[in-house]
């Protein structure tokens, strides 16, 4: 089993989950359309290309069924993705203080 392909799926599934419940709950985004569809689609391709280590991955059951169509259908309310996405909004929003001087 290729542990690095492992880890990548996860990193993926992870980044449309968080990515998803801040687009679908909270009206918001981080990332445009055309780079959520690259990763999905990536995902998807991963999934179907390495089976095995797709199912030794986490959040397996519910990527189980993904096409890249949409993460509308996804179950993203599980505590670490709705904290997630809120800490990065939070840190998109909060005034970067070693780049403050150059606003002022």
């Amino acid at each position: 089993m290729n542990e690095a392909i492992v880890k990548k799926i996860q990193r993926r599934r992870r980044q449309i989950l968080v990515h998803s419940y801040m687009y679908y709950e909270l009206n918001d985004s981080m990332i445009d359309d055309t780079t959520w569809s690259e990763r999905a689609l990536e995902l998807e391709t991963l999934q179907r290309d390495y089976p095995e280590e797709s199912r030794e991955a986490k959040y397996f059951e519910e990527f189980k069924n993904f096409d890249h169509s949409t993460g509308a259908d996804l179950d993203y309310f599980k505590d670490w993705v709705i904290r997630d996405a809120l800490l990065l909004l939070d840190y998109r929003d909060k005034p970067n203080p070693r780049t403050k001087w150059r606003q002022m």
